[in-house]
């Protein structure tokens, strides 16, 4: 059994145009224990977004707080803080932050991917801005 310190993670900072930090919380990479999930978290600067992406699982994305909407497969929600997110395997997807705080979001993912695949995914989006 562990305890993970979130606030003892570095963070690993995404440039603009889709400024926002990321945490590793669990992954097959960081740790021994558990191989059949990853747990990141992803902290969206105020009025900024992450890039419409797609992934091979289902992630699963809690809304800590901020607020602003959710762009599934092209339709528009609206999200807050305690929403739930569910983009399966497949469905392009993205979290718009349209407050002037930051959007704090915890994602699961299934089946596991490395965090190094998570950080890689992202900074090469902010290098090409899609």
């Amino acid at each position: 059994m562990s305890i993970i310190d979130a606030t003892k993670i570095e963070a690993i900072q995404v440039p603009a145009p889709f400024s926002r930090s990321i945490k590793v919380l669990l992954a097959p990479d960081t740790q021994d224990e558990v191989k059949d999930i990853s747990i990141t978290m992803g902290i969206i600067a105020p009025h900024s977004m992450n890039d419409y992406h797609t992934h091979e699982g289902t992630e699963i994305l809690y809304i800590a707080t901020g607020y602003g909407r959710a762009v599934l497969d092209g339709e528009e929600f609206e999200i807050k803080p305690d929403s739930l997110i569910v983009a399966p395997a497949g469905v392009a997807h993205r979290q718009i932050n349209d407050s002037d705080d930051t959007m704090k979001m915890v994602a699961v993912w299934t089946p596991p991917v490395s965090g190094k695949e998570v950080i890689e995914r992202a900074m090469e989006a902010a290098k090409s801005g899609v």
